[in-house]
C-alpha cells in the first residue's frame, strides 16, 4: 500500500510540474533549452578561432587545425583537412583571389609562417620579410596584410608572392599588436586601418589620412582606450568600429567623410566591457521585410557573449547603444535567449562573426568565433525563430 501511495504522489507532482511549466511561456522555452541536447559537429569545443572563409561552395575555419564543410546548410559535420606538414595551431585564415591563406606555427619552435592553399589540404609556404616573427594577418579586397611583433606593417597585392613594408603610418608601426586589435577593412574605394589608438584611411603603402573619430577638436575616446575591430556594411555604405570600453562608432560614406563625421553611442556596455567583432544582419520577418540588427562580441578581456543594437542605421547616437540580448521579444530577431544562456555562449569571448548567406537571398547562418570556447552557429529553427548550437 505504501508503495502505491508513493507512486501516486510522484505522478501528481509530475503532473503539477508539467502544468506549471505550460502556464508560463518562459517556463516552456527554458525547459526546451535545457532538454535539447547540444549537438557536436566535430570541431574542438575548447579551440580558439579568429577567422572563417567561404569559397568553392565550402566553409573553412581555423580552429587549431583547418576544418571545412559544405556551405549554405549543405552539411552539418565539419571535416578536418591536412595542416601544413610539421606545423600546427592555425587560428587565422583569410581569402585572397580565391586562395586560402593561414598562419601556422612550427611544431618545434612555435614560430609562425604564412601558407597558401586551395582547400584540399595541400599547402605552400610563403616567404615574407618577417618569417618566424609574424604576429597578425588580415585580408581585405584581395590584399594580404601582416604585422610583426613590433607592430610593423607589410602588405602583398600579388597573392603573397612578395611583400612590401608600409611606412606611411607615423613612426612606421602600429604601436603594438600583442592585444590583437590591429584590423583592416575595405569599402567604397578606400582601405581603413586600425592602428589600435588611431584609425587611418587610404591605400596600401599610403595610409596618410588620419581617420580617428574626433569631436570638438579632440579624439573621441579616452587615451588608454584602443579600437578593436572594423565592419563595413556595403548596403548602407557605413563603417563601424568599437573600443575596449564598449562604445560603438559609425560613419556614413566613409571614403569621403572626415574624422568629425563619426557618430558614437551615448552609452557603452555594462562595466565597460570591451567590444570585439562587429557584424550587421538583415533578418527576414513574417511580414516579408528585413529587420536590421548589429551584433558586437565581447573580447578576451571581458568574455560575456555579445551585445546587440536594433536598427543601427541612423544619425542619432543613442541608436548605437549596445544592449545584451536579454528580452525575448527583442532577441528572437537573431538569438533565442534561452539557448544563449543554457548553452553558455553568454560566457564566451567572441573574437569575430561570419555570415554564410544562402543563394536564395533570404536564409543565412551566423557563426561566432571565440577565444577558447569553440565555434557557435546561429541558424533558423523553423518559422522566424533562431537558436545557437556549439559546432
Amino acid at each position: 500500500m505504501g508503495k502505491r501511495i508513493l507512486s501516486a504522489v510522484l505522478i501528481l507532482i509530475a503532473i503539477s510540474l508539467l502544468v506549471s511549466c505550460n502556464e508560463s511561456e518562459i517556463g516552456v522555452f527554458y525547459g526546451l533549452s535545457h532538454e535539447e541536447k547540444v549537438k557536436d559537429y566535430a570541431l574542438p569545443n575548447k579551440s580558439t578561432s579568429e577567422g572563417m572563409v567561404k569559397t568553392g561552395g565550402y566553409l573553412y575555419v581555423a580552429a587549431s587545425s583547418i576544418y571545412r564543410k559544405k556551405a549554405e546548410g549543405g552539411e552539418l559535420d565539419w571535416h578536418k583537412i591536412s595542416s601544413p606538414d610539421g606545423y600546427h595551431n592555425c587560428t587565422e585564415i583569410g581569402l585572397a583571389n580565391d586562395t586560402i591563406f593561414i598562419l601556422a606555427y612550427d611544431a618545434d619552435d612555435a614560430k609562425p609562417y604564412l601558407f597558401s592553399g586551395t582547400g584540399d589540404g595541400s599547402w605552400e609556404k610563403k616567404t615574407t620579410p618577417i618569417d618566424k616573427k609574424i604576429s597578425r594577418m588580415r585580408v581585405a579586397n584581395d590584399v594580404i596584410f601582416i604585422t610583426d611583433r613590433e607592430g610593423h606593417l607589410y602588405y602583398s597585392d600579388d597573392s603573397g608572392s612578395s611583400f612590401t613594408q608600409d611606412t606611411s603610418i607615423p613612426d612606421s608601426k602600429l604601436f603594438s599588436t600583442s592585444t590583437g586589435n590591429f584590423d583592416i577593412a575595405y569599402g567604397g574605394g578606400s582601405y581603413y586601418l586600425n592602428a589600435q589608438y588611431k584609425l587611418y584611411k587610404g591605400n596600401p603603402g599610403g595610409f596618410g589620412t588620419e581617420f580617428t573619430p574626433t569631436h570638438n577638436g579632440k579624439i573621441w575616446k579616452d587615451k588608454e582606450d584602443v579600437f578593436t575591430r572594423f565592419y563595413y556594411d556595403e548596403e548602407d555604405d557605413r563603417l563601424y568600429t568599437a573600443d575596449n570600453s564598449g562604445y560603438i562608432y559609425a560613419v556614413d560614406s566613409p571614403s569621403g567623410a572626415s574624422k568629425t563625421s563619426w557618430v558614437k553611442s551615448d552609452s557603452h556596455t555594462r562595466s565597460g566591457m570591451g567590444l570585439q567583432g562587429i557584424i550587421v544582419l538583415r533578418v527576414p520577418t513574417s511580414s516579408g521585410s528585413k529587420h536590421k540588427v548589429l551584433m558586437a562580441g565581447t573580447g578576451i578581456n571581458s568574455g560575456r557573449g555579445y551585445f546587440m543594437v536594433d536598427n543601427p542605421r541612423t544619425t542619432k547616437r543613442d541608436y548605437l547603444d549596445p544592449v545584451p540580448p536579454r528580452n525575448r521579444e527583442y532577441s528572437t530577431i537573431i538569438s533565442d535567449f534561452y539557448d544563449y544562456n543554457a548553452f553558455n555562449l553568454s560566457k564566451a569571448a567572441i573574437n569575430s562573426f561570419f555570415i554564410d548567406e544562402y543563394a536564395d537571398g533570404t536564409n543565412f547562418d551566423v557563426y561566432a568565433l571565440t577565444f577558447g570556447y569553440g565555434v557557435w552557429k546561429n541558424t533558423n529553427k523553423g518559422g522566424y525563430e533562431r537558436g545557437w548550437n556549439q559546432e
